[in-house]
């Protein structure tokens, strides 16, 4: 089964390299490029723990995120925790629910006042009462240039992944400037919200049951089997 991998690198070849050690023939054609953004680190001392939502956050963080070494950090998903551990700092949840969950975790563990680094697009919430958590853009996922044969690359799949609301929505419209039908295609997406961007009208869509490459490809390989039934 041939899975169209769109993520921004590096991430892209990790995913590419689960999906062929899961027996998927991966197609890989990163639709953003993901970007520092110049960011004020804020007195630790006022934070009891750090948010990571994506390894994204600590590869582009910079020499900002060595002043909260000391901190316990709250991720989501495993990308984020391998990133965070690599680092060297203290996980204290991996959370598979997204903010909200993570931000459930924090509190279960006594922490109330967090810093989140992230992403220019990311997830807006609600903040709890009993929690503070001040947000500071580390990084941006920009579009990237696609090659010439992307129309091809699309045409060619049997599959896409999809980990972000942005990287569906984006995709999507490639799709529909480009003429294609999206019913031909099926989504494998990492969260509900995720293909709820992506719109509708497409052959069929798997949604993982957290937000892991492993729970991703489980998902598309059960799609798969449904459509050769």
């Amino acid at each position: 089964m041939k899975l169209l991998i769109i993520r921004p690198q590096p991430g892209n070849d990790a995913s590419a390299k689960r999906a062929r050690e899961a027996g998927f023939e991966p197609l890989q054609l990163p639709f953003f490029e993901v970007r520092a953004r110049g960011w004020d680190a804020p007195d630790p001392s006022y934070f009891d723990a750090l948010l990571i939502t994506s390894a994204n956050a600590v590869r582009h963080a910079g020499g900002g995120l060595d002043v909260y070494e000391a901190l316990p950090v709250h991720a989501v998903g495993r990308n984020s925790a391998d990133a965070v551990a690599a680092k060297g700092q203290t996980l204290a949840s991996t959370g598979t629910k997204g903010v909200v969950g993570a931000l459930q975790l924090a509190s279960a563990a006594g922490h109330h006042r967090l810093l989140w680094l992230t992403g220019e697009d990311h997830t807006r919430f609600e903040e709890p009462e009993s929690l503070r958590v001040e947000t500071r853009i580390v990084y941006a996922a920009e579009p990237a240039k696609l090659p010439s044969d992307a129309r091809a690359i699309v045409a060619s799949a049997d599959m896409v992944a999809l980990h972000s609301a942005r990287g569906a929505q984006k995709f999507a419209e490639f799709v529909d400037a480009q003429r294609l039908s999206r019913t031909n295609l099926r989504l494998a997406a990492f969260s509900e919200a995720i293909a709820a961007a992506a719109g509708s009208g497409w052959q069929a869509i798997a949604i993982a049951h957290h937000p892991s490459d492993e729970a991703l490809l489980s998902a598309a390989r059960a799609l798969g089997k449904q459509a050769r039934i």
